[in-house]
């Protein structure tokens, strides 16, 4: 995060052997308590965005019937995780065991043979990414509607 978004905040409440385990985490991890927190943060916005997605529920479910109903479960998320540089193609998204929830990829490219179709089926939620690099074959909105926390999204031809 660059220090023109980053500012002081005072948060009420916190519970203390929470506050006391991160703080250790972060000492441990090497890293301020404020950058930890703020991952923390932006972790869990994704988790709570991508809510029934996340158990196997359809995204367009309607809360009643999901409960009422058996529904087709889908496969378990897919966690990748603080990487470089990412490339994803067909092959690797169609090999995926369920859809994939990417964290914290400085950059992570799409190449021509994915479609919007499968990156809809595929692609959970990408989070706290730097750059995205997209196609012109697949829709940007469509890929914009998945993130939260992207700095970049760029369209080549």
């Amino acid at each position: 995060m660059s220090s023109s978004r980053q500012r002081n905040v005072l948060i009420r409440g916190v519970d203390s052997d929470a506050y006391e385990e991160i703080s250790s985490l972060a000492k441990n991890m090497g890293v301020s308590v404020g950058y930890l927190v703020s991952q923390a943060l932006k972790t869990f916005i994704a988790l709570a965005d991508a809510g029934p997605q996340l158990i196997g529920l359809k995204k367009d479910t309607p809360g009643i019937f999901s409960r009422l109903v058996a529904l087709e479960k889908s496969r378990r998320p897919v966690f990748i995780r603080h990487v470089g540089r990412l490339e994803l193609s067909r092959e690797d998204l169609e090999n995926a065991e369920g859809p994939l929830f990417i964290i914290g990829v400085d950059e992570l490219i799409f190449d021509p043979s994915v479609d919007t179709k499968l990156f809809e089926e595929k692609i959970l939620r990408i989070v706290d990414c730097g750059k995205v690099v997209i196609h012109r074959g697949l829709n940007k909105l469509t890929v914009l509607s998945k993130t939260l926390f992207v700095r970049e999204i760029v369209e080549i031809i």
